[in-house]
């Protein structure tokens, strides 16, 4: 059985190995000179997690694979105290790492003060739909992952997390043992994006 660091490794193989896939084959349209969005730069289309063909979203030059059209800062929408409090682990420290953020993945990494336990809550607004299929059929080369009703278009549960896709929105949260205070991360961060 694979270990769980070549699991990783290889869930993120496939996930570049996707978006540079994606990047090459499909351009990217943006909005007209003086469109604007809506107040905020969310348009309708970008709550409904949905964009027509070739038309790019409010709040600037965006892809039409990105969900979000804008980016996010996951230690501010959810907070260390709020995590701490759905998990029930002694987290006090909420460090960003958007090192991907030219990809539109965002992530926040939740730790004790230590640094020696925690969980990593990622939301991908770029291609999310291609990366929700390549980690479930990762994860499944593994192990059999269970699938989670009533969360979003669809998700799951494996060894490494649980994700969810809402339109082309994608929601992990990794290293946390609960599905049931993951599911509710998830349901917590999902409509403040």
């Amino acid at each position: 059985m694979p270990s769980r660091s070549s699991l990783v490794a290889r869930c993120g193989a496939t996930l570049l190995l996707v978006m540079f896939a994606a990047a090459c084959s499909s351009g990217t349209t943006t909005a007209p000179a003086g469109a604007q969005g809506s107040p905020g730069g969310v348009s309708a289309s970008t709550v409904a997690g949905a964009t027509a063909p070739g038309q790019a979203q409010g709040g600037g030059a965006s892809s039409v694979n990105d969900g979000l059209g804008h980016s996010v800062n996951i230690c501010t929408l959810l907070p260390v105290a709020t995590v701490a409090s759905i998990t029930g682990e002694p987290l006090t420290v909420a460090t960003e790492d958007d090192t991907l953020s030219s990809s539109k993945i965002y992530s926040c990494n939740y730790t004790n003060a230590a640094g020696t336990s925690g969980l990593i809550v990622t939301v991908e607004a770029m291609v999310a739909a291609a990366a929700y299929d390549s980690d479930l059929s990762a994860t499944n080369q593994v192990v059999t992952a269970k699938q989670i009703s009533g969360l979003g278009d669809k998700a799951f549960s494996g060894p490494l997390g649980q994700e969810a896709l809402f339109g082309n929105v994608l929601i992990k949260v990794s290293g946390l043992q609960s599905d049931d205070a993951a599911e509710t991360l998830i349901r917590t961060l999902q409509p403040k994006l």
